[in-house]
């Protein structure tokens, strides 16, 4: 047993330089073509059965030959058009039995891989390779068992938030996946073992794959279409050189393109990581530790690796890609979960807002019902005036009757009865405002103009005024009681306010008819207009000197609104004014 252990350490120790001697490029073989050629000196104490690992899952081309007492043996060949069942060991990554010979002897080996990358040899005696090779199986198995737990708990949660950034991760993943199983052997294995070429072709298209997803994840879940347009535009240029990489590949065999643009690409997630948390965007922590990770593995670490300077401790150095992506992909959705964090958090902001604004509203609403009520309540005290007002005023009317049949008394009999009509009409609106409008019949302004100038006459003869009605034919469906008091209001302030004339007219317009009321007063200063309007506020140097109360203009504007009248008041001071009431057509 201590003979074996003694002759297996040696065995170690000639092994552990790794001494790749490099003896040119032999003559091209007419079945694998050109070759790379590695001597692998070997001494055994004792005959063995070894197993010779290549570290890598495919080759273009292969040829071992054991060199031993000056007899040389072919122990493999393997062709660009050979399938997995010519391996010597259906395993995932290339693997060759040696069976060796007490003493020395010397392995030759020649091989051809993409960009001349070199092969990761190891001589392993057949049992440590049986147990490396079920560890390798058990932690790509926990490997596979983690990238579709991340994918398909984040296509539940893109089913449930129908986030695009959930999706991008699914190919990500998918992508990061489909490459690590190609570079651990288990494509060529178990997808497509008849397809030698297509499986040296497509770890080239899983790189630019993954290239393409990590880009696209970025751009979306950094927003850096709205934060760094400048570093999405340099990513998008990538995204479009990576097809012209593929096709200078395809057509001379090149993969210097492919290769720049792997360069390129992780400094971009860099940068971008970097001014996502300088910005506090959401999850940008958890992403740029997934870069670091892929660029420190993936980048770093597989791709000294791969050319030969540091390979791992046991030597499998495709155990670094296989970290640096699960890293990256564990922050990355560290990252998802983060911005659904913040998510939640300003949305439960949002709805804690948007209760209290309903709370609001709610009082709100309340306070506006209580406000109706107390109108409402108002109102019916003034019906209830006005109803009691109605009934000294039909005295009046009695008192009228009795009074003698002459000329003279019926032509002031009939205008008081006019005045009384009005003065009934305005308490019946007023005590039936709440449940009704004003009534809207076809109006003929001749006779409105006629009741305005008898019911005015004797307020212009008072002020020696000449209070002038242009006759008109016009006839408008409006209110006969509304249009009667803003006119009554209008005449009685320019009568209050003019000089010597009132003049009150029509004009027709294609959409409207216009009554306007011209008067030859002080006019209004148009910085007082507004306050005019409103109620209680009469106009002059001294309003005292004014009869009235200052409600005129007030009920105007207030009664045109309700109608659907236009109001216009031109004037300037000491220039007279003119108040125009615009009607609109019906049906127009």
């Amino acid at each position: 047993m201590a003979g074996r252990a003694g002759w297996v350490l040696a065995v170690i120790f000639r092994l552990l330089p790794l001494v790749f001697v490099a003896t040119g490029t032999a003559a091209a073989s007419p079945a694998t073509g050109p070759l790379r050629w590695i001597s692998l000196p070997v001494e055994a104490t004792a005959a063995g059965d070894f197993v010779l690992s290549f570290g890598v899952a495919d080759v273009e081309a292969l040829l071992v030959r054991l060199d031993h007492g000056g007899q040389s043996r072919l122990l493999l060949v393997q062709t660009p058009d050979s399938g997995f069942a010519t391996r010597p060991i259906a395993a995932p990554m290339l693997a060759l039995p040696v069976q060796l010979q007490a003493g020395a002897s010397t392995l030759v080996v020649g091989y051809r891989l993409h960009a001349d990358t070199p092969l990761q040899l190891r001589l392993r005696p057949a049992a440590e390779y049986d147990r490396w090779q079920a560890a390798r199986h058990l932690l790509d198995g926990v490997l596979l068992g983690l990238f579709v737990a991340m994918i398909v708990v984040a296509l539940l949660h893109f089913f449930t938030l129908r986030s695009p950034e959930y999706l991008l991760y699914v190919a990500t993943c998918a992508m990061v996946l489909a490459f690590l199983a190609q570079i651990g052997g288990y494509g060529f294995m178990y997808l497509w073992p008849q397809a030698p070429a297509w499986n040296q072709v497509a770890p080239i298209l899983f790189t630019g794959g993954v290239q393409l997803a990590h880009l696209a994840f970025t751009i979306r879940l950094l927003d850096l279409r709205r934060r760094a347009p400048r570093l999405r535009r340099a990513m998008l240029l990538i995204v479009a050189a990576v097809p012209a990489g593929f096709a200078a590949f395809f057509l001379t065999g090149e993969l210097a393109p492919l290769f720049a643009l792997s360069v390129l690409y992780t400094p971009l997630l860099l940068i971008a990581g970097l001014g996502a948390v300088r910005d506090g965007v959401p999850g940008a922590r958890f992403f740029l530790a997934g870069a670091a990770a892929l660029v420190l593995f993936v980048n770093l670490a597989f791709g000294a690796g791969v050319v030969g300077g540091v390979p791992l401790p046991g030597g499998d150095v495709f155990l670094y890609p296989k970290l640096g992506y699960l890293i990256e992909a564990a922050c990355f959705a560290g990252a998802l979960a983060d911005r659904v964090r913040v998510a939640r958090a300003q949305a439960e902001t949002a709805l804690r807002l948007r209760l209290i604004d309903a709370e609001e509203l709610a009082r709100a609403e309340v306070d506006k019902y209580q406000a109706l009520r107390t109108a409402h309540d108002r109102q019916l005290e003034l019906a209830a005036s006005g109803h009691d007002l109605a009934q000294p005023l039909q005295s009046i009317r009695l008192a009228l009757t009795a009074m003698r049949d002459d000329e003279d008394n019926r032509r002031v009999r009939a205008h008081v009865d006019r005045a009384l009509d009005l003065t009934r009409l305005m308490l019946d609106e007023l005590i039936q405002g709440a449940r009704r409008t004003p009534g809207v019949l076809p109006l003929d302004l001749a006779e409105v103009f006629e009741d305005l100038a008898e019911r005015h006459a004797s307020q212009a003869a008072a002020k020696r005024m000449r209070l002038r009605l242009v006759p008109t034919s016009a006839r408008i469906e409006t209110s006969q009681l509304v249009l009667t008091r803003i006119l009554d209001n209008l005449i009685g302030n320019a009568l209050r306010y003019g000089r010597s004339r009132v003049v009150a007219g029509v004009r027709h317009r294609p959409d409207a008819i216009l009554i306007e009321v011209h008067d030859d007063g002080p006019g209004i200063d148009p910085a007082q207009r507004d306050r005019l309007l409103a109620p209680f506020v009469q106009g002059g140097s001294h309003a005292a000197e004014v009869e009235g109360f200052g409600l005129g203009l007030h009920i105007v504007q207030r009664l045109s609104a309700q109608s659907g009248f236009g109001l216009d008041i031109r004037a300037r001071p000491g220039r007279g004014s003119v108040f125009t009431i615009s009607i609109p057509h019906r049906g127009r």
